[in-house]
C-alpha cells in the first residue's frame, strides 16, 4: 500500500535495529523503546519516550490490529470493501460504504476543495490504467495511449458527482472508482495515535516509513527529524517537532515524491502520482514534505503540492491550516514557505540545489 520509503526519519544518536533509523537523544537520555511490526512486508515502527511497559504493549498490539485491517479494507484492487464499493458504484450509481472509507470520503472531499480538484480520489480507474493496481508495478509496461487519456479528460470522474448520506454513497458518474492511497497512510496515523492516547501514552512517534506521526517528545526535547533530498539520498533537512507546542498535541511531517514506486518505459520515469487534471503523471516536482497538525489532511496535501504551482500553494496552505511546505523540483530547486523556512534547518552543502525559493504569501 505505502510507495514511499525512507524519505523523511528520526535523527539519532543510538541505532535502533528495527527500522535501521534513529532515535532523539537528550542530556539526559531518555528511556527510548523501539516496537514494530510488518503490514504487506513494509516495516511500522513506534517509538516511546518514558512510557510503561504496559500503556507500550497495548499501543502496539492496538497499532497491529488498526493498520493491517484497514489496508486490507480499501485495497483499491484486490477483493475488499472498497472494491466491493467501486462494483457497486459502477454497476447501480450507489453502494453501501463502511465507516473508514465514509471518513476517507470526508477526508478527500476537504483536500479535493482546498486543492482545486487536484487532489481527486474518484480516478481509481485512471491509475489501474496507468499500470499502478499491480504488485509489480516497478516493472516497465506500455502506457496509455493519449488517445484514451483525452477520452478520459472529456467525462473524467471526480468528488463533485458524489454524494454521501449515511453509509450510502451515490454516484452520477458512473466511472468514479475510489483510490485512497494519497491520504490513507495519514488516516491509520490518526487511528494509532489515538489508540496510543487511550492506553495513556504521551510520547510516541508512528513511523511508517514515509510519513511520521507524534505527541509529545523524545523526553526532554522534541522529536529530532529528518527530511531527505529526493533528488540524491541524503538528508536534506532536519526539524524538531513537539506534539507539547501543538494546539492539539499532534505534529505530523509526511512525504511524497516520485523517486520510488515508478516504472521506467523506453527510457523516462513516470510516477504514481496522478495528475487528474491532465491524466498522466506528475512533472516537475521530485518530493514534497508537509508539516501539520493533523495527520489525515497532511498526508494528502503532499499529493497537492506535487501538482499545484507554488502561487497556487499559499491558498492551500490556509485552507487546509498547514504549518510548513517544502518541495524540491527536479532541476533541484527548493522551495518552502516561511515557517518551514524559518524551522527547518538545512543540511550544507547540499548535492544538486540550484536555489533556495519561499513560496509567495
Amino acid at each position: 500500500m505505502n510507495p514511499r520509503r525512507h524519505f523523511l526519519h528520526a535523527l539519532a544518536a543510538t541505532p535502533l535495529i528495527a527500522s535501521g533509523l534513529l532515535a532523539g537523544c537528550t542530556k539526559a537520555a531518555p528511556s527510548i523503546t523501539e516496537e514494530g511490526f510488518m503490514v504487506f512486508n513494509m516495516p511500522m515502527t513506534l517509538r516511546f519516550a518514558n512510557e510503561s511497559p504496559a500503556a507500550i504493549t497495548a499501543t502496539v498490539n492496538a497499532a497491529a490490529g488498526i493498520v493491517e485491517p484497514l489496508y486490507r479494507s480499501i485495497h483499491p484492487w484486490k477483493p475488499s470493501d472498497l472494491t466491493r464499493l467501486n462494483t457497486a458504484l459502477a454497476t447501480d450509481g450507489h453502494g453501501t460504504a463502511t465507516p473508514a472509507i465514509i471518513d476517507l470520503i470526508n477526508i478527500s472531499r476537504t483536500l479535493f476543495d482546498a486543492t482545486d480538484g487536484a487532489f481527486d480520489p474518484t480516478i481509481g480507474a485512471l491509475i489501474g490504467a496507468w499500470g499502478f493496481h499491480n504488485s509489480h508495478v516497478d516493472e516497465s509496461h506500455p502506457l496509455p495511449s493519449d488517445a484514451f487519456l483525452d477520452a478520459w479528460l472529456q467525462n473524467a470522474p471526480s468528488m463533485n458527482d458524489v454524494t454521501v448520506d449515511g453509509f450510502t454513497v451515490t454516484t452520477r458518474n458512473r466511472r468514479v472508482q475510489f483510490d485512497f492511497n494519497g491520504c490513507a497512510e495519514g488516516y491509520a496515523g490518526h487511528l494509532v495515535i489515538k489508540a496510543a492516547e487511550d492506553a495513556g501514552i504521551r510520547n510516541c512517534l508512528f513511523d511508517t516509513g514515509g510519513d511520521l506521526f507524534m505527541i509529545g517528545q523524545a523526553g526532554d526535547k522534541p522529536w529530532h527529524l529528518a527530511i531527505e533530498n529526493p533528488l540524491k539520498r541524503g538528508v536534506l533537512a532536519s526539524i524538531n517537532l513537539s506534539g507539547k507546542t501543538a494546539a492539539n498535541g499532534h505534529q505530523s511531517l509526511n512525504s511524497s515524491g516520485n523517486y520510488e514506486h515508478r516504472f521506467i518505459y523506453k527510457g523516462e520515469a513516470y510516477s504514481h502520482i496522478i495528475n487528474p487534471k491532465t491524466a498522466r503523471p506528475v512533472r516537475r516536482v521530485a518530493g514534497s514534505t508537509v508539516w501539520a497538525n493533523h495527520f489525515a489532511i497532511s498526508d494528502g496535501a503532499t499529493k497537492g503540492v506535487m501538482m499545484l504551482k507554488p502561487e497556487q500553494l499559499p491558498a492551500m496552505i490556509q485552507k487546509l491550516g498547514l504549518n510548513g511546505i517544502l518541495f524540491m523540483e527536479e532541476n533541484g530547486a527548493l522551495w518552502m514557505n516561511e515557517r518551514m523556512a524559518h524551522t527547518a534547518q538545512l543540511i550544507q552543502p547540499i548535492a544538486g540545489l540550484t536555489g533556495t525559493h519561499l513560496i509567495p504569501a
